[in-house]
């Protein structure tokens, strides 16, 4: 490493016996593959909706967790330089939900968009936006450059750590690294590169997901009912997915450190920061929740009612408890205090409780806009088995990264050794 004199290396370390956890998530996916097979033939129409929100959850939570760690990085947040890659470990989940996306717009939309099958009953000029060849159109092209950026942004963080550790690896890793690093201009000259493809790339990456996720949010939330409209539905969906990315981020740290001994890398402070953030998004979440909330309340009309009564109504009244619960109140108060930050099993505790409850908010994003009369909440095992399947690809893409790259960032741009109150040597150009 260019500063290695002067400042401390992280080690470089991959996953490299996932053991358990390759089973578990070989399981998941085997049994939810299975249970959405029977979904689809029992009832295609529940299949398809339970398809739909655990997809529009696990892309949620996948580019949050994508978007912290452009964030950390942009911002040359120096603590956070061992949890980088784990976050950027999501990465792989992002073209698979590319892909997965694809026979909800082909296939399934009768099932889940009211607007389909009724054109008749949308109001003067919606039909123009709600059609399904416009709506496919711009949700692939979205999807697709986010896609991209997401892609292009882990190659240029990851580019100079293989670079390095080309000639190192185990001979199967070998032709990877080398085409990933092909071009190589040795170490400073690469860490500079880098540094300036990421200072470009990253941010345009945080703004265009903030641009896609909230048309996301409109196509895919707020037309559910098409009469309905809030001015604040996507800051909310996409933010919600930024705590998610966080929580899931943190979680996996815990692993790390009880399962894998990481601990020396990951230490008390990067759970207590990782804590923080947990805690603090949890106060603007439930802010944005009560800014949207409070603007219909106090306009009193009708037609911005119907979303908020369909779901503070009866059958669902006891779910969205349960969310504001879940994504504010057990982890305001149980991460108030430092210590239980700075503990990986609290933190990774209250941070599942994040995640569980922002699974149950994406299933009250939909289902009450399609179950409107239901007697009870259509909470069963289709929704697990749906559950099951994604959470198997996105353990499956992480532990395929982590195996395969350096789970803790060895590379350090000149920015981050200066904010550190260290020269850096004068050969060093990154």
């Amino acid at each position: 490493m260019s500063h290695e004199s002067t400042l401390e290396q992280l080690p470089y370390r991959r996953l490299e016996n996932p053991g358990i956890m390759r089973m578990l998530s070989l399981a998941l996916l085997v049994l939810g593959a299975i249970a959405l097979v029977a979904a689809f033939m029992g009832d295609a129409p529940r299949a398809w909706r339970a398809y739909y929100f655990n997809w529009l959850y696990f892309t949620s939570l996948a580019q949050g967790a994508v978007v912290l760690a452009i964030a950390v990085t942009i911002t040359r947040g120096l603590w956070s330089r061992p949890i980088r890659r784990i976050s950027l470990a999501f990465v792989t989940f992002m073209p698979i939900a590319y892909v997965l996306v694809i026979p909800i717009l082909l296939f399934g939309n009768s099932h889940i968009w009211p607007w389909v099958d009724h054109p008749a009953s949308m109001q003067a000029g919606k039909g123009v936006y709600l059609n399904m060849p416009f709506l496919s159109a711009r949700t692939l092209l979205l999807m697709g450059v986010l896609v991209i950026l997401d892609l292009v942004f882990a190659y240029w963080a990851l580019r100079p750590d293989l670079g390095r550790l080309r000639d190192k690896v185990p001979d199967s890793l070998r032709p990877l690294y080398n085409r990933l690093s092909k071009d190589w201009q040795g170490e400073d000259a690469e860490d500079l590169r880098a540094y300036k493809k990421i200072a470009v790339i990253g941010p345009v990456a945080a703004a265009f997901w903030a641009v896609s996720f909230g048309v996301l949010a409109w196509d895919f939330v707020m037309s559910l009912e098409p009469h309905w409209f809030s001015t604040m539905i996507g800051p909310y969906f996409f933010m919600a997915g930024f705590l998610g990315g966080i929580a899931a981020t943190a979680v996996c740290c815990a692993l790390y450190v009880t399962k894998y001994n990481q601990g020396d890398i990951i230490e008390s402070s990067n759970f207590h920061d990782l804590g923080k953030m947990t805690f603090g998004f949890c106060v603007f979440w439930a802010y944005l929740f009560y800014a949207q909330f409070i603007t219909i309340w106090y306009g009193l009309l009708p037609i911005e009612q119907d979303w908020l009564v369909h779901r503070f109504g009866m059958p669902y009244q006891r779910g969205m408890t349960f969310v504001f619960f879940c994504l504010f109140v057990l982890p305001f108060f149980g991460l108030l205090g430092a210590a239980p930050k700075k503990r990986p099993q609290i933190l990774a505790f209250f941070t599942s409780i994040v995640l569980i409850g922002l699974w149950v908010e994406r299933y009250m994003m939909v289902y009450p806009s399609l179950y409107i009369d239901a007697p009870d909440m259509p909470l069963g095992w289709q929704e697990f088995g749906a559950l099951l399947f994604f959470a198997g690809i996105l353990i499956t893409g992480i532990l395929w990264f982590a195996n395969r790259f350096p789970i803790f960032q060895m590379w350090q741009p000149k920015s981050e050794v200066e904010l550190m109150g260290v020269e850096p040597e004068a050969s060093t150009a990154a």
